[in-house]
């Protein structure tokens, strides 16, 4: 595992109102770590493999790879609570949680759930073929948790990843379409779908700056919007300054960059956790 594979959220920290928590877990391993201000870092959970989160209302919640549940993370639950008292919610249990996203993002002041899975028809995995994908309404206020289907974004649009999701108006960015969702697929780093008309479009084909081994052509500039706000959503890319829709996969042929991102990587120091 590389270090630099680790993911952060700031919260509200539960000791001060005044001031935040740092939550922070690493891919492939089931433990989340804390640190409020002042402290040591602490171990908050284990047993969890976080696959995507969502700072809300000062919280922190998230989807794991194995479950239809969605989980609080920070702040986490008293030592004298039950072990699934983090669990806040049951996504919808029509899709295969082992060939489904659960995608949890903020819009217009509402938690989304968002479950992508592969086109009817297409083998288990095989992400060749383009996504459906179900919106969900998260209600956390009432005291029994809803979850409540939705048909329109209306003017905003979605930027999905496992790492970060993100809603923007398409009302203040012409550029991008309204009432519609961008992803990724393996080898199509940027995918336009619409909820309207349920058609997708793929908008990377003549942005590719390699072929999966050796460079077939310079960066086509200038990026646009898409292009920007999808690295952002992709954490490992946007860290390195590079744009997702260009080294999502970076050949071996890219020695020079490769050897730029491990002398990186290298410098990074955690403490060790007792």
């Amino acid at each position: 595992m590389k270090l630099l594979d680790m993911s952060a959220a700031i919260c509200s920290s539960a000791s001060s109102a005044t001031s935040i928590a740092v939550v922070v877990w690493f891919l492939c391993t089931s433990v989340v770590l804390g640190a409020d201000p002042g402290s040591d870092w602490e171990v908050l959970h284990r047993g969890l493999y976080v696959w995507n989160t969502l700072s809300f209302q000062g919280k922190l919640y998230a989807t794991t790879l194995s479950s239809h549940e969605i989980l609080q993370l920070y702040p986490p639950p008293r030592q004298e609570s039950l072990e699934n008292s983090v669990v806040v919610a049951h996504a919808p249990y029509f899709a295969d949680r082992l060939h489904s996203d659960f995608l949890l993002v903020e819009s217009g002041g509402r938690m989304l759930l968002v479950i992508r899975h592969p086109a009817p028809g297409t083998k288990e995995m095989d992400w060749s073929g383009l996504a459906v994908f179900r919106l969900y309404e998260v209600h956390l206020s009432s005291q029994r948790c809803k979850i409540i289907p939705v048909n329109t974004l209306v003017d905003r649009s979605l930027f999905l990843s496992g790492d970060r999701c993100l809603s923007v108006s398409a009302r203040d960015l012409p550029t991008l379409s309204s009432n519609s969702i961008y992803f990724n697929l393996p080898f199509d780093p940027i995918v336009l779908h619409s909820l309207g008309t349920g058609l997708s479009e793929r908008l990377a084909e003549s942005c590719k700056i390699h072929d999966g081994k050796d460079r077939i052509r310079p960066s086509v500039r200038p990026f646009t919007m898409a292009d920007h706000l999808m690295t952002y959503c992709h954490t490992p890319e946007w860290s390195k300054g590079l744009m997702f829709h260009e080294y999502q996969h970076i050949p071996e042929s890219f020695k020079e960059l490769i050897k730029n991102i491990r002398a990186q990587d290298v410098q990074v120091r955690i403490p060790r956790i007792g």
